[in-house]
């Protein structure tokens, strides 16, 4: 009979949980004895993802959605029997709008983030005035830039499209996403279709329209803004898929309030807790945001510490806010606004939760969800709970119109949870990888490595769960030794 293997899993989160429920999968599938642990620090597990309802609103704290274009969270959902509660964001309202000298402006059909692909939307849309449009134009025109390497989503785009389509349109709709600096972010990790395009089309709008003529899944047809058809959720919340994980895991040890000190490794692995406990382990799968898993393997590992803590991040903030509908006098027609940073106003975004997806909020009523800090609205993140809420009501009051006060707020806070990709990241994830190889038995999931989203980090925990399985299992190892090291982090 084999030996049992030890498998520990520090953090809860989504990345961890799926690292978990894969590993059952694996451990079904082949009969192999595995005993598996999952160490999380707070009282709850699932991560940012969290949902609670509230006098009959539906309020979700961390992600709304994830988008089924990435196929691993839909793919996890059918494996876990919970499809039936899948839902699709409402279809009257895929539009969403940009904030502009004091209005809200619909982004026009066919607008995918920084380019359009459908010439009369675009011609008519008052978003952008005819110089602009002009300058947007020539990008058909601009020659694709010499030479390979990374560049940042804001020197790519003012060289293709200007300045204006950078401050007042991509910065806003990128920003919306990651919560970063465009002038820092990039390309090469977070928009690789548009570095694509000019590779290989010459040109964004013409490889956006040749792509939409080919019919291909990742066109933009007629989106406005996000491609919103994309995105889906579940009728009781993002929590039902984390909820259901740990139903499916009654074979794993889960313990809560459980915040790990320290890694140690000499024969086998070694994790310290805070209440001063030490679990041995063949394996330890981090899924914890890079900095935390730097702070872990500051002793084991110094130099892949360091490459970890080298990755940036910043701190978001959700005010959920319940309203009268008959308190807004805005249409709410759409599934939300940006806002551009230069307008120095005090939200990154907002959401309107209970048109976009149904159920979140009762006859008669509105849910909106909006959304504080990131890289450009630090300040805005550093204030103290009341004065933030105070804020975002009266930020909403200039946007919306509305003069009447919420019914109820609910602020979630997220500290240092945003990675940020920087120019170059994807080198710098390269190097974590190779630093990673010098220690058998040491697995990395999570957001901070290949995609943010939560398909990305289901992603990275099957590739980690996979590769976990083939080092306790040698006789299922891959013939390639890189391989087998890429798929540590989810790389392949």
């Amino acid at each position: 009979m084999a030996t049992s293997k030890k498998v520990i899993i520090i953090g809860g989160g989504i990345s961890g949980l799926a690292t978990a429920y894969h590993l059952s999968e694996l451990v079904r599938r082949r009969s192999f004895p595995l005993e598996v642990t999952l160490l999380e620090a707070k009282p709850r597990l699932g991560g940012v993802i969290e949902t609670r309802s509230q006098e009959g609103f539906l309020l979700e704290g961390g992600p709304d959605s994830f988008i089924s274009e990435k196929p691993a969270a839909l793919e996890l959902s059918k494996r876990l029997g919970i499809t039936q509660e899948v839902t699709g964001t409402n279809e009257k309202f895929r539009r969403s709008f940009i904030y502009k000298n004091g209005k809200l402006v619909r982004v026009p059909e066919g607008f995918y983030l920084i380019a359009p692909s459908q010439i009369q939307a675009f011609i008519q849309t008052p978003l952008l005035d005819l110089a602009t449009k002009l300058r947007m134009g020539c990008e058909l025109f601009i020659p694709k830039r010499p030479g390979g390497g990374d560049e940042s989503v804001g020197s790519f785009v003012r060289r293709r499209f200007g300045e204006t389509t950078l401050r007042e349109v991509a910065q806003p709709m990128i920003g919306g996403i990651y919560t970063a600096d465009p002038e820092r972010l990039s390309l090469e990790a977070t928009l690789p279709q548009f570095l694509e395009m000019e590779r290989h089309y010459g040109s964004v709008i013409r490889g956006l329209f040749a792509r939409k003529k080919l019919g291909k899944k990742n066109a933009s047809r007629a989106a406005s803004g996000p491609r919103y058809s994309l995105f889906l959720s579940y009728k009781e919340g993002m929590e039902t898929l984390t909820r259901k994980i740990v139903s499916k895991l009654p074979e794993v040890q889960f313990k809560v309030s459980s915040p790990v000190t320290k890694i140690r490794h000499a024969v086998r692995w070694e994790v310290v807790t805070q209440q001063g406990g030490v679990l041995d382990a063949d394996v330890v799968c981090v899924a914890l945001p890079a900095q935390q898993a730097a702070r872990l393997l500051a002793e084991p590992a110094p130099s892949l510490s360091r490459d970890l803590a080298a990755i940036p991040y910043e701190s978001v903030a959700t005010v959920n806010l319940a309203y009268r509908r008959q308190d807004i006098p805005h249409s709410l027609e759409g599934f939300g606004f940006v806002v551009p940073a230069f307008t120095r106003r005090k939200i990154v975004a907002c959401s309107f939760s209970s048109v976009k997806f149904a159920g979140r909020a009762p006859e008669g009523m509105v849910l909106l969800r909006a959304f504080v800090g990131g890289a450009l609205h630090r300040e805005v993140y550093a204030l103290e709970d009341e004065a933030m809420v105070r804020t975002v009501t009266e930020e909403l009051r200039h946007y919306l119109g509305v003069e009447v006060p919420p019914v109820f707020t609910s602020l979630n806070r997220y500290p240092q949870s945003m990675p940020q990709y920087q120019v170059g990241h994807l080198s710098h994830v390269a190097s974590i990888r190779s630093q990673l190889a010098v220690f058998p038995g040491l697995y990395l999931a999570g957001n901070a490595y290949n995609g943010i989203g939560v398909p990305d980090c289901i992603k990275s925990a099957e590739f980690a769960a996979d590769a976990i399985m083939k080092y306790v299992r040698p006789e299922h190892a891959p013939k390639s030794l890189a391989s087998f090291h890429s798929r540590r982090l989810g790389l392949s």
